[in-house]
């Protein structure tokens, strides 16, 4: 049975979001490759008015138009419209479902990082607190917690992780974990989009 659609105020809520995101990509993507506006109008054909109320949020633009923006600056649609995580996203263990009788495998996060990733395991001491880190526009963390506790600070907000706990976030901001009493182990892994 397919989904009810969404209410009008929800459905608006998220076009604004794909316009904003779209409005972001295409400032990096037109930085990146050292053009403005009408150097883009003259790869792609599109009016320099539309490219601007584009880069402005302010557009309903078509697929067509999307594809030959995404072709002329060596890209797609998807990198183009590619929202950034705003807030962490938590996955807590006590959520999943793990039936006795079974061996349940659970899809944490679905991403679309298309380039480089890395992958990290931390050990940290009681009261210890691990590097301030930042990574690259666009970049995408995961952590999670495979033993003890901690506190994922992202941003200046902290999120508790206990062990099992997953979070996802954008890599740009700023963030550390910290311990308390215990020692924990986390992986992390760290995926870098394709450019």
């Amino acid at each position: 049975m397919p989904a009810p659609p969404r209410p009008p105020d929800a459905q608006q809520s998220a076009a604004a979001g794909v316009r904003t995101a779209l409005a972001g990509n295409l400032n990096r993507r037109l930085l990146a490759h050292g053009w403005n506006l009408r150097e883009l109008s003259a790869a792609t054909g599109v009016s320099e008015g539309l490219l601007s109320r584009i880069e402005r949020a302010e557009a309903k633009q078509t697929v067509d138009v999307l594809v030959r923006i995404a072709d002329a600056l060596d890209t797609n649609c998807t990198d183009l419209l590619r929202q950034p995580l705003l807030q962490p996203e938590i996955v807590r263990a006590a959520s999943l479902d793990e039936p006795e009788d079974e061996t349940p495998v659970d899809l944490l996060y679905s991403g679309h990082e298309q380039g480089r990733i890395e992958i990290y395991r931390t050990r940290l001491h009681p009261h210890a607190q691990s590097q301030v880190s930042s990574h690259g526009a666009d970049s995408v963390e995961y952590v999670l917690v495979m033993s003890g506790q901690v506190t994922l600070v992202v941003n200046e907000v902290p999120h508790l992780l206990g062990a099992g706990n997953t979070a996802r976030f954008a890599g740009l901001s700023s963030h550390y974990c910290t311990t308390e009493d215990s020692p924990a182990v986390t992986h992390t892994i760290v995926g870098y989009p394709r450019d």
